[in-house]
């Protein structure tokens, strides 16, 4: 092996991934998993940065913690593409998840399309290619 930095596996970074969009959908803190885990919360860290492989027990525990199956952490969809990858990397952050809440309470359809449009404009005006539909 090399003296170079190893990679994270992409496989340790898509469930790292998920178990951060997870933790954040219940507004749980890395502090709060790592001590229903008898963890720090610097070891969760490496874990949701799959930094650190997670074992199958742990992942067990991980999953109860979180009220979820195992099989969470691994959607067929998180192998299947880059922008797979991408949009599950997108919804593991904060403020993604809160975007997405807000959107979901906006009840009526015209305020969701304006600022649908609106969030298209900008994406635009930071990156050309990305134009409104």
């Amino acid at each position: 092996m090399s003296n170079e930095a190893r990679q994270p596996n992409a496989t340790d970074v898509n469930v790292g991934h998920r178990v951060r969009m997870r933790r954040l959908e219940l507004s749980m803190s890395q502090g709060k998993l790592a001590e229903i885990l008898g963890l720090t919360f610097q070891q969760i860290q490496k874990y949701e940065k799959g930094a650190n492989r997670i074992s199958s027990s742990r992942l067990d525990e991980i999953a109860k913690a979180l009220s979820v199956p195992v099989a969470f952490f691994f959607p067929e969809s998180a192998h299947s593409s880059a922008e797979a990858m991408q949009v599950q990397e997108l919804l593991s952050t904060a403020n993604s998840l809160r975007l997405q809440r807000a959107f979901a309470a906006i009840q009526d359809p015209d305020v969701k399309r304006s600022l649908l449009i609106l969030a298209e404009t900008l994406a635009s005006q930071a990156n050309p290619s990305l134009e409104p539909s």
